[in-house]
């Protein structure tokens, strides 16, 4: 049996949905901070460079800490049903951040925006290690990030398209995620631990949380750990930020965009390709 058939049907839907996820979300993303400071003759906001940094530096951070939380959430009430909120969320942003001009207004649904986001990145990624063995492990998550790549690389080149319309930006990246929707009929929520027996509340499983992540922060090796992946993400970022310093230009800002996205999706390919490989050859 060909490796790729090792992986049972869940694990393929959730890396499309995971595709067309990425798709939408660097299609919208790429632009995002030429449509804050951009001219209103553009289409553009006009924010300042401080409110867009305020905007894009604290929405996007509120996003990647949710994800603690949200976990928890998704394990309570089921992958499923959280996922099906978290596309519902995502469309209704996508659709209602262009009908906002003011800092609040925009601030406020691109935080909204990330809770879609925050509410979506546990589940698939757990979906993805509970449809994966120890045999399979490492070229499943190869996979999972090659399409991660192919989605953030392909989004913007189709959101180029449309740079001279800025709203259209936001309803492109509503249709594409719209897409897993139909995606989500066919999405069999893997094994999980059912709470359904616990009487514990959910705030009392959030403090819990972060009781457990204070504990996990004494561990020094851990410690080391996360300032080489903080360094390496640092120095990866100074890419994304060399390219919005560029120009106001869209296009030679997604140009730029493209390009380190495309370094990811070859390093992507590469990782997919050495395991089976190697596994061909033992």
């Amino acid at each position: 049996m060909s490796v790729f058939g090792k992986f049972p049907r869940t694990f393929w839907v959730a890396n499309v949905i995971e595709l067309f996820e990425r798709w939408a979300w660097y299609g919208f993303f790429m632009l995002f901070a030429n449509y804050l400071t951009g001219s209103s003759d553009a289409g553009g906001l006009e924010f300042t460079q401080e409110q867009k940094g305020w905007l894009m530096g604290v929405g996007t951070g509120i996003l990647y800490f949710l994800p603690v939380l949200t976990g928890a959430i998704a394990d309570r009430y089921g992958y499923r049903k959280v996922l099906f909120l978290a596309f519902l969320i995502y469309v209704s942003a996508f659709l209602l951040l262009p009908q906002f001009s003011t800092f609040t207004g925009v601030f406020l649904m691109y935080l909204y925006l990330a809770v879609g986001a925050a509410l979506f990145k546990p589940v698939i990624s757990a979906t993805i290690a509970k449809t994966t063995t120890d045999a399979t492990a490492s070229i499943g998550f190869g996979i999972f990030y090659m399409m991660v790549n192919i989605g953030a690389f392909f989004g913007p080149l189709v959101t180029l398209l449309f740079k001279d319309t800025s709203s259209l930006i936001f309803y492109v990246s509503a249709g594409i995620i719209s897409l897993n929707f139909i995606l989500l009929l066919f999405y069999k929520e893997p094994g999980r631990i059912e709470n359904t027996k616990s009487t514990e509340r959910l705030f009392e499983t959030f403090a819990g949380i972060f009781r457990n992540m204070g504990s996990i922060l004494k561990d020094v090796k851990f410690i080391v750990f996360l300032l080489i992946v903080a360094g390496f993400w640092t120095m990866y970022n100074q890419l994304f930020l060399l390219c919005l310093c560029l120009s106001h230009n869209g296009s030679i800002r997604v140009s730029c965009m493209i390009s380190s996205r495309l370094i990811s999706l070859l390093s992507a390919i590469t990782t997919v390709r050495l395991p089976v490989l190697w596994t061909r050859s033992s």
